[in-house]
């Protein structure tokens, strides 16, 4: 025992002598700008040892020899570094400071600059920018696990998404707005919607791999269309390179919610009618017109999830002329087991659970993104861009539905229904926009310079033969008896299309005059003219399998078996669902920028919107026509001051505070009285020709501080009144949700914005609080006479206090960064809240539907082979969390027997619904 403490104790001595004959390297790498030089490269020669800046301004050397060396450190922008250091068994300190490197070309100077792709340019666009805003720039989008825009935007402070029946995310809420309250810009220029009842554009459209940087703006200058109260979301796309480049990506994964228990469903889409024969000048169609035969089930246990993109870009005729082309395609099989439950209001104010329905979701996404940009740079002053994009989704989804009857001969104990229904829905939609904008921007001389802007844009949805198959059944311990087709309407086929086609043009002029009493000065003057016109066209045609029941297994075995009877030969003859409408704007505005003492920047002005908006109907309902509703237009104009100040009080800290005014208007199908059947609450929607546009007032107040590089602190506060707030109420005894104008509501909150680097290190942070409040009239039952049980139930009203639709009061993002650069290694783990916010809303007292708070996490790592290739891994919803929604009403003993509803007394659960993790494995190479 001796010789081996012996032993080891020399050893460590030995060991100890030799690493005392080593020392260490530490310091930080900075720009005389101020700036950390992330990603530099520090050499220590002539030993070749070599570390690389964090994300800190920091790097260190580790058992470096004794002795006399040379360190060298070079960064793009900047001139190189040489200095001398000795190494005596100490560790050594280093502040590198780099000049800036300037190279004179005739009487032009050029100075390296960094990409707007990268995360420091996102930082520098939020400190210099007029306007409260949140970058997110292309390296921020590619690590993230995000594919499309719409979940890449919920990491933004303040952002949280309305998702679809399958998970993804598809429309911004900022700031507790809903997504009415915002709209979305492509290069600055406002895109039509396809959505077939609004005026929003669906973010899950557009990949994200297409993006340069994403720019959330929260507080719009008059230069800006007004009509907007949460924020503008604007995508920056990619731009043509100084030199050539491009990149290649590839990936495939799979969704764990499809296996041997659960196959993937799906049918012959290619079988889908486009137009129904109505369309083709078919007055009288005949049940032999309608083809059913690829409406039969298939069922795969695997569908791979897979991603590619291409973007090639490069200057040519010295460099005069940029063009960059990009394209993306991506296939991903999404969907989820949910299960929902339509409610009721009974007399004395609780809940009646009236159907459960498990439903399984099965959708195959296939998303496509193209765009083209090319600039010519006639010389210094004039330059003209062209850009084109086109992006394509199409949405192939079974929905496949057992409907139980929840009351009469229910018993959830033993396993009793006596009503039953199957209800299978085949739905393919395919959405489309396209755009091109002819941009100019002209510098006529030192302090003049104008811009202008030719748009095209239309948007489009399709949704071609719409086909509902639904049988009936029952349930008898347990056990489903056969099922059956009766009934009329057994068999549906729907088709709806809507499109949105804009023109406008855009200019503005903008005057930089030297003027003594301030620092610097910018005027602007401009304006826009728009017209857009949309067009909504429908048709319906219903099947019955004849008077007596036909047994499957007996009659029947699939669709294709049944000799179907076409019950409306003719069609829909009297639609409102057809109509066209048209909103032209005509816009101008003035506005002033004066920065006094290059501390203090105001920023002020206002501007006009003229809007002349109406809709006709060719095939009004007699009532519509008696009503004069077959037609309507009207105009307003509406003037928008704003002013915003900025305080610079050093150059890493700015105190902002603004002020702004702005008009929502209504959705195209809100003030056409349409109705919509179709909607996945099964709720007909119907539209209001007496809704108003809304008013809002904004106040918004900042600090923000950027220390160095990628870190910054920011904390604000903002306060919005907002006049005639449109939202949907759900009146039962009419059994349709409608949009109205509900007074005056009030929204606040305050917004936390955190990102902090520790070498190799990171965390990123926000959490935004908001309050809203709205008082509306709602209607609760009472007995005429209290306390008489015999008397005569009536239906009277109160007012209620409840926050916006949509809005959650908390909100947060939380991730976990890791960037190696050394070893090529880039990690985030990402976590998104969304607390407690309503879902739909009630005609009835105290019985909205809240959709509960959840958390979502995803996971995503990069790992750099060499220069020019990486590999990647995406995985999404780690947690598997539900989604649910409930009413705040107490279930009763009875209702806590049925499936999935909670202890007698918890709240009264309408919905929850699970997606499953998925996951993707890719790589990147650069050329």
């Amino acid at each position: 025992m001796m010789k081996r403490i012996v032993l080891l104790s020399l050893l460590f001595i030995t060991y100890f002598s030799l690493n005392t004959l080593a020392g260490v390297i530490k310091g930080s790498a900075f720009g005389a700008d101020g700036e950390p030089l992330i990603g530099a490269v520090v050499t220590l020669e002539p030993s070749h040892t070599q570390s690389v800046v964090g994300m800190d301004g920091k790097f260190s050397m580790n058992n470096v020899d004794n002795g006399n060396y040379i360190i060298q450190i070079q960064y793009m922008g900047y001139k190189t570094l040489q200095r001398e250091v000795a190494v005596n068994n100490e560790t050594v300190s280093l502040e590198l400071i780099l000049e800036l490197d300037a190279v004179q070309l005739d009487e032009a100077v050029v100075y390296g600059a960094r990409e707007r792709k990268t995360s420091e340019s996102a930082r520098a666009t939020e400190q210099m920018s007029s306007q409260v805003m949140t970058v997110m720039s292309a390296q921020d989008i590619e690590l993230s696990p995000d594919l499309n825009v719409a979940n890449v935007v919920q990491r933004v402070a303040g952002v949280s998404l309305e998702r679809n029946n399958s998970g993804d995310g598809q429309f911004a809420i900022v700031r507790g707005m809903d997504k009415r309250y915002n709209y979305t810009l492509v290069n600055g220029v406002k895109i039509p919607s396809p959505d077939n009842k609004n005026r929003y554009v669906p973010l899950d459209l557009f990949p994200s791999d297409l993006l340069d940087r994403l720019e959330v703006t929260k507080a719009l200058t008059p230069d800006m269309e007004g009509d907007a109260v949460g924020g503008v979301i604007n995508m920056e796309m990619k731009d043509a390179p100084e030199s050539y480049s491009g990149q290649l990506n590839l990936s495939i994964g799979n969704n764990f919610l499809f296996g041997d228990g659960n196959p993937f469903m799906s049918w012959n889409t290619s079988g889908n009618m486009n137009t129904p024969p109505s369309w083709n000048g078919v007055n009288n169609a005949q049940a032999g017109d309608f083809s059913v035969n690829h409406l039969v089930n298939n069922y795969k246990n695997y569908v791979p999830n897979i991603v590619g993109g291409l973007s090639i870009g490069n200057r040519f005729a010295d460099d005069k002329i940029g063009v960059i082309v990009a394209g993306s395609y991506q296939q991903t099989a999404r969907g989820s087991n949910s299960t929902w439950f339509s409610t009721g209001m009974l007399s004395d104010g609780s809940t009646s659970l009236d159907n459960m329905e498990d439903r399984n979701y099965y959708q195959l996404q296939r998303r496509a993104g193209l765009h083209a940009k090319m600039d010519y740079r006639i010389n210094a002053n004039h330059n003209i861009d062209w850009y084109n994009a086109y992006v394509y989704l199409s949405n192939d989804q079974v929905r496949d539905v057992t409907r139980t009857r929840t009351w009469g001969s229910y018993d959830p104990i033993n396993g009793n229904a006596g009503e039953m229904s199957y209800i299978t829905r085949y739905r393919s939609t395919i959405q489309q926009i396209f755009n091109s904008t002819l941009k100019g921007t002209h510098h006529l001389n030192t302090w003049m310079k104008a811009d202008w802007s030719a748009v095209y844009s239309k948007a489009s949805n399709n949704v071609p033969d719409n086909a509902k198959f639904t049988r009936s059944g029952s349930m008898t311990n347990w056990e489903h008896a056969p099922e059956r087709i009766a009934g009329r309407s057994a068999l549906t086929r729907r088709w709806d299309y809507n499109d949105d086609q804009d023109l406008a043009f855009y200019t503005n002029f903008t005057f930089s005059p030297e003027l003594n009493f301030v620092y610097d000065s910018e005027f602007k003057a401009g304006g826009l003219v728009r017209f857009k016109n949309r067009s909504n066209d429908f048709e319906n045609y219903r099947f019955n399998a004849g008077n007596s029941a036909l047994v499957k297994g007996e009659d029947w075995n699939d669709i294709t078996d049944v000799n179907w009877i076409l019950e409306n030969p003719t069609g829909v003859n009297y639609s409102p669902n057809r109509y066209t409408s048209h909103e032209n704007i005509t816009a101008a505005y003035g506005q002033f920028k004066l920065n006094f003492d290059q501390k203090l920047e105001v920023v002020g002005g206002v501007r006009m919107e003229h809007t002349d908006i109406g809709y006709f109907l060719p095939q009004p309902t007699n009532d519509l026509a008696d009503a004069g509703l077959d037609e309507m237009s009207q105009t307003y104009v509406d003037f928008l001051p704003s002013l915003h100040f900025k305080y610079m009080l050093n150059p890493k800290a700015n105190l902002r505070a603004s002020y702004f005014k702005s008009v929502i208007r209504p959705g195209f199908s809100e003030f056409v009285p349409i109705q919509n059947g179709d909607t996945e609450d099964d709720w007909t929607e119907m539209g209001n020709p007496n809704v108003e546009r809304t008013i809002g007032h904004n106040l918004d107040l900042r600090y923000e501080f950027f220390p160095r590089g990628m870190d910054k602190f920011m904390i604000g506060g903002f306060y919005k009144k907002l006049h005639n707030p449109i939202e949907y109420s759900l009146n039962r005894e009419a059994g349709y949700i409608m949009p109205d104008n509900y007074g005056d509501a009030e929204n606040m909150g305050i917004e936390i914005d955190v990102v902090k680097y520790f070498n190799k290190f990171g965390i990123s942070a926000n959490y935004t609080y908001t309050h809203s409040r709205v008082t509306t009239e709602k209607a609760y039952y009472e007995r005429e006479i209290p306390g008489d049980e015999t008397s005569d139930i009536v239906i009277k009203s109160a007012l209620e206090d409840r926050p916006l639709q949509g809005q959650a009061a908390h909100i947060a993002n939380l991730s976990f960064l890791y960037k190696n650069s050394e070893k090529g290694i880039d990690m985030q783990l990402a976590t998104v809240y969304t607390g407690d916010r309503i879902h739909s809303l009630s005609a009835f007292y105290g019985n909205d539907m809240w959709q509960k708070g959840f958390f979502q996490m995803d996971f995503s790592a990069e790992k750099r082979i060499n220069k020019s290739t990486l590999i990647y891994l995406k995985v999404y919803n780690l947690l598997d969390n539900a989604y649910e929604v409930e009413i705040r009403q107490p279930i009763t003993y009875a209702q806590s027997f049925y499936p999935k509803q909670g202890n007698e007394g918890d709240n009264v659960l309408v919905r929850q619904d699970f997606y499953r993790r998925q996951f993707l494995v890719g790589l990147k190479y650069n050329f």
